[in-house]
């Protein structure tokens, strides 16, 4: 079957409910292509074209999407366990509902990205770009966001615990109804925001910009 299903998706660009695991589609054009529900699993499918592609409940553990362009994908409740999207472009992606546990996000662009509900459990994120990414009542415990870019990103409700934020920049960010216990706020940057709501219990601040401006500098 998984023959026939590649043949499927070079004959057509589509491939809803295939078995596609562990295939070569490195460099692949799939421009809004219809993978509903496919079986991706282990795919290489490095520096691929997937701009608007439907993977919608799509299994794509373990898959290596690095550098890959998915701008205007669907992927929402996409499972995305240790997934490899290191510098892939993930702006106006839908990812609601997705499972995230344990991905490579390094670098990745998220901007403007849907992550309603999303799973982000110890996603690697260092660097990554989510300036006005919907994160509401998404899970990033123990997630490493060192020198992210969170700026205007919405965290209402969000699970920030343990979550590594050394460096990053959160202005504009709503964080109202955030869980923030035990994050490492090391040189963040939360000028301008309202924590009024935000639990902040054994958060660690360290030349970290406060919403006044000023910097804490106390350990």
């Amino acid at each position: 079957m998984k023959q026939e299903d590649l043949q499927r998706l070079k004959d057509t660009g589509n491939c809803p409910r295939g078995n596609l695991r562990g295939v070569d589609l490195g460099g692949a054009s799939l421009l809004e292509a219809v993978l509903r529900e496919t079986d991706l699993s282990q795919a290489n499918l490095r520096g691929a074209l997937l701009r608007r592609a439907i993977l919608v409940q799509a299994n794509l553990r373990e898959a290596n999407l690095q550098e890959a362009d998915l701008k205007g994908a669907d992927l929402e409740s996409a499972d995305l366990y240790r997934a490899d999207l290191f510098k892939a472009v993930l702006e106006d992606v839908d990812l609601q509902d997705a499972n995230l546990d344990q991905p490579d996000l390094r670098k990745a662009n998220l901007v403007k990205a849907d992550m309603r509900g999303a799973n982000l459990f110890r996603a690697r994120m260092q660097g990554a770009d989510l300036s006005e990414a919907d994160l509401y009542r998404a899970d990033l415990e123990k997630s490493d966001l060192r020198d992210a870019n969170l700026y205007k990103t919405d965290l209402r409700e969000s699970n920030l615990q343990g979550v590594n934020l050394q460096g990053a920049n959160l202005q504009g960010a709503d964080l109202e109804g955030a869980n923030l216990f035990e994050a490492d706020l090391t040189e963040a940057n939360l000028e301008g925001l309202s924590l009024e709501r935000t639990n902040l219990e054994s958060a660690k601040f360290f030349k970290t910009i406060m919403p006044d401006g000023q910097t804490h500098t106390k350990k």
